[in-house]
């Protein structure tokens, strides 16, 4: 009867190990977490694909050559879908089944992300920091939300504040607006529309293809249209591409940009054309006093990472790594992927990101609702407001 009795005992032990140890989690191992990305390294903005994800490890090394989290370090796996949302859920799937990662991170692109939602609720797992602003990214009501904490202020709100800006400077502004015609755009226009509804006002809309050079057209009908403020719904390439080809025609309106435009080499690129350009901004400058952006540089010198790559773009990597890392801490030592979304869900006004402060709970996962306005001026951006809602 011991006997038994002590087989039983050693049973249950061998049962309790397998599902509180780190065994019991895809990706967790004594030693690892190992977390999937999925970025665009070959694709339309494969310059981007690449600079985002060595932001992150930028931190991850940091955490890594400090103790890890909960004693274990942190290594990313980043596959390449070009920007395309049927490659991206064939990369995802490799990274959650083949690779078993703990977690997914970033995920570039709205259309993309948004095309992998089944895959979050079939593996209920974690997606944080998508990297869109698109705000539906953060809407509760969409399927697998429950798996999904945004770190950016959405378009649809982004589009707002700028149409409100824009007001401001001059309440008989004609408003345009050339977008990207896709789930990037879609969520711009529905914050353009919004703002129509409640100010009984008309916004121009032209659009323009994923991948897109030429806006010659684009840039007339806004001309025609008489337009005084343009909103540009880009990434790097297309301010730089449509402020140039407007200063050639001898159009000259204020021109201002949704967050992923607020891109240093913008400035850069566009030259005397983006002189006076106003971008959207949802963490603080990455060359400014805050403390974040002050450790991000130091660890860049140490790094000794090149010029041409700091910047808003690295530094996004670099300040979502930050939060995903506060979030294993706050998962636990003994971290699975449910506990993960329970501690993101503790995030109460935290500010430790260079972003602006981040709350999460069960039925609110869009993490920030604010941005600040940045403006070129003398070719070098400089910050304009507050952060405006």
């Amino acid at each position: 009867m011991k006997r038994i009795t002590t087989i039983i005992m050693f049973v249950m032990t061998l049962g309790l190990i397998g599902c509180s140890g780190p065994a019991g989690s895809p990706g967790i191992t004594e030693n690892e977490i190992l977390i999937g990305n999925v970025q665009d390294l070959s694709g339309p903005m494969k310059e981007l694909g690449k600079i985002i994800p060595a932001g992150s490890n930028l931190y991850f090394d940091h955490v890594n050559n400090n103790g890890g989290v909960h004693g274990r370090k942190i290594r990313m796996l980043v596959e390449d879908a070009q920007y395309n949302p049927q490659k991206t859920v064939v990369a995802v799937k490799k990274l959650i089944e083949k690779e078993q990662v703990f977690c997914l991170y970033n995920v570039i692109g709205t259309s993309p992300a948004e095309a992998v939602r089944p895959l979050l609720a079939e593996s209920e797992i974690p997606l944080i920091a998508p990297a869109t602003q698109s705000g539906t990214m953060s809407d509760m009501s969409r399927p697998a939300a429950e798996y999904i904490f945004h770190t950016d202020t959405g378009y649809d709100i982004q589009s707002g504040i700028l149409i409100d800006y824009a007001k401001g400077m001059d309440k008989n502004a004609v408003i345009g607006v050339i977008y990207q015609d896709d789930d990037y755009g879609e969520n711009v226009i529905k914050g353009v529309e919004e703002s129509e509804a409640e100010m009984g006002i008309t916004v121009q809309k032209e659009s323009f293809q994923r991948g897109a050079t030429d806006f010659a057209g684009q840039v007339m009908n806004l001309m025609k249209g008489g337009c005084t403020h343009v909103i540009i719904a880009g990434i790097v390439k297309e301010p730089i591409i449509i402020m140039k080809t407007a200063s050639a025609m001898g159009f000259s309106p204020q021109f201002m940009g949704i967050s992923p435009t607020m891109d240093h080499r913008v400035a850069l690129a566009a030259g005397p054309a983006g002189e006076g350009f106003i971008a959207a901004n949802f963490a603080q400058l990455w060359n400014s006093d805050y403390d974040v952006p002050k450790l991000y540089r130091e660890l860049c010198e140490r790094a000794e990472v090149p010029e041409a790559m700091m910047g808003m773009y690295h530094y996004y990597g670099f300040s979502t790594a930050i939060v995903l890392v506060e979030g294993l801490k706050r998962a636990g030592k003994n971290p699975t992927r449910k506990k993960l979304i329970r501690g993101m869900e503790t995030f109460n006004n935290w500010d430790g990101a260079g972003t602006q402060p981040l709350t999460y709970n069960r039925n609110d996962h869009a993490g920030a609702e604010s941005v600040i306005l940045v403006q070129i001026l003398d070719g070098v951006q400089t910050t304009i407001t507050d952060w405006l809602k």
